[in-house]
């Protein structure tokens, strides 16, 4: 008798684990009812929870999520399922989203899955050392012996193009490109229109609300532009004194404007040394510079520092670069629009 309970209660514990593993496994969608969308980075995000709109059919996941840092990010198993489950990911790749490789990998065998490397889609430029920046060790693999630059050939990530469709892959090798492709109106247009094509490949059925609500969009983006080249047009000087990281390479390049740094865009440092404050001191002082800046998620303290040191009036003030918005600003749903927007009135200050 005890042999026939102890068989029972083993099949018992048999279906149930098998109940679980099936109710816990890799079912194929969260909701199946509604398209799944993965970004991510908060550009990307923006744009494309301005594209959907208030389509209730569409499920749009910030990857990164809002306060994180993207060059120290890297996905739990939750996210591989996330993106798994998903009918379009989105991402940028290089350097920053180095773990992008692992992922691709792993979707392999997920045909469904739609995946954009949308740095292919804009035009990128190679990696910068910024005036003042000291440069980092990480930096020398991009040097041989003779010391000069060379480029592996790159990986094409883009794996999803249909038959006939344009491919416009740039054969980035990993941290040969700068990664922070949004912070130019130009390329900003540019990711809106490939990620509504995206959008519709995926639910055709919304194409035209789609097309709408990227045009309107786009709209909104060209005016901001028009304000900052207003302030751009009218500048008494053509330089912006970071003291931070220089995420904003092609903000820079689009408006014809220099700056000096901290830290390189990519920078993991988070201490300058004395050598470089100095420099910085002395370069805000010779173009007698009102702002000192720093950018989103940091204190402010070196700038400050800095400014302090520079005197007559000088102040440090928060530039938004878009690497990521805060949890506050996240919540208060702020776009790539009304952060660019927030950006007006620090230029106005450091260049005017």
């Amino acid at each position: 008798m005890k042999k026939i309970i102890l068989i029972i209660l083993a099949a018992l514990i048999v279906v149930g684990a098998g109940f679980l593993i099936f109710n816990t496994g890799d079912n194929k969608k969260k909701d199946t009812s509604k398209k799944q969308v993965v970004a991510s980075n908060f550009a990307s995000y923006d744009f494309l929870r301005a594209i959907i709109g208030d389509n209730k059919d569409v499920e749009l996941t910030f990857l990164l999520g809002p306060g994180k840092d993207a060059h120290s990010f890297d996905p739990t198993a939750k996210d591989l399922t996330t993106i798994q489950n998903a009918d379009l990911f989105v991402y940028i790749g290089g350097e920053m989203e180095k773990w992008s490789d692992k992922v691709l990998e792993s979707l392999k065998e997920e045909k469904d899955v739609k995946t954009i490397c949308i740095a292919d889609y804009v035009d990128t430029i190679e990696e910068k050392e910024v005036d003042g920046a000291e440069e980092e060790e990480e930096h020398e693999h991009h040097h041989g012996e003779d010391g000069e630059e060379h480029h592996e050939e790159g990986e094409d990530h883009d794996h999803d193009h249909e038959d006939g469709e344009e491919e416009h892959h740039h054969e980035h090798e990993e941290g040969a490109f700068d990664e922070h492709i949004w912070t130019s109106p130009e390329n900003a247009i540019k990711m809106v229109n490939k990620l509504e094509q995206s959008m519709e490949e995926i639910d055709e059925a919304n194409k035209e609300k789609y097309k709408e609500n990227a045009k309107n969009y786009i709209a909104k983006i060209q005016d901001v532009d028009k304000k900052i080249k207003e302030i751009v047009n009218k500048k008494v000087r053509n330089r912006l004194i970071f003291g931070d990281k220089m995420p904003m390479q092609y903000f820079l390049e689009y408006y014809k404007l220099e700056a000096s740094a901290a830290f390189n865009g990519c920078s993991s440092e988070t201490e300058p040394s004395a050598k470089t404050i100095a420099y910085l001191e002395n370069k805000a002082k010779e173009e007698k510079t009102p702002v000192i800046l720093y950018i989103e998620l940091n204190n402010g303290r070196v700038a400050k520092t800095i400014a302090d040191e520079v005197g007559n009036g000088c102040k440090a003030m928060q530039i938004q670069s878009l690497h990521n918005v805060s949890l506050d600003d996240f919540n208060n749903g702020e776009t790539w629009v009304s952060l660019m927007e927030r950006n007006i009135s620090v230029l106005r200050s450091a260049l005017l």
